[in-house]
């Protein structure tokens, strides 16, 4: 399989993890038989704070690489796979959410780890996506939500609006209900990941010196993301 067959089945995301996995791998490091030095130096020339962040940042990619799966199935095959079944929309909508609620977090400490400015607002402005207040009130919150101004609320899911297409969902609150199309949603959520993570490549990549192989394979892949459909 060439490189180019092998994108072609990733999302962007997807191919953003493993230009990340490419900086800690192809680091240009001395080899050190001993993984403690090993894993030192590796904390030196990713300029990390501490000892272990070094799995801290692999932890990060994993469940990027992980939440984005389930994102993606979603998006595929919606609500449900092969036929109507009413707990499974529940699971489906509810893991899909949280898929994005990880990913917030992921994003929130590959900022730190790459000491990135205005760490605080770009969390805030995370937090406030739809996905992630939608989120919220039907899956983390929903009996006990508070609202920006710290107005308590509770929501339910009107069940008879769910579909396979997540298109037309209504939530219904204490005061109003209002009817979402989910897939914008997550649209919306995942074009702001994925801008946030180009900022993270480009900074890293072209700042720091890489093994020749693993520059080309890096750069191979930026350039595909640069041309994605």
């Amino acid at each position: 399989m060439t490189d180019e067959q092998h994108l072609n089945k990733l999302s962007k995301i997807e191919i953003y993890c493993e230009i990340l996995d490419g900086i800690l791998r192809y680091a240009n490091i001395k080899f050190y038989s001993n993984n403690e030095e090993h894993i030192k130096q590796l904390t030196k020339k990713l300029k990390f704070q501490n000892l272990y962040d070094y799995e801290l940042y692999r932890a990060c990619i994993d469940q990027m690489e992980d939440a984005q799966s389930a994102i993606k199935d979603f998006k595929k095959n919606g609500l449900y796979t092969n036929e109507y079944r009413q707990g499974e929309m529940y699971l489906r909508l509810y893991g899909v959410l949280n898929a994005c609620y990880l990913q917030i977090g992921v994003m929130t400490d590959l900022l730190r780890l790459f000491n990135f400015q205005n760490q605080k607002e770009i969390r805030k402005k995370l937090k406030k996506l739809n996905a992630i207040e939608l989120r919220n009130k039907i899956a983390s919150h929903s009996t006990r939500y508070l609202d920006r101004n710290k107005n308590f609320d509770y929501f339910r899911i009107a069940q008879s609006s769910l579909n396979k297409e997540a298109t037309s969902i209504i939530i219904v609150g204490k005061n109003e209900a209002e009817r979402i199309n989910l897939n914008e949603y997550l649209d919306e959520f995942t074009n702001t990941i994925e801008q946030y993570l180009e900022q993270i490549v480009e900074k890293e990549l072209y700042s720091r010196s890489f093994k020749k192989e693993g520059v080309e394979w890096m750069k191979l892949r930026h350039d595909y993301l640069k041309n994605y459909k």
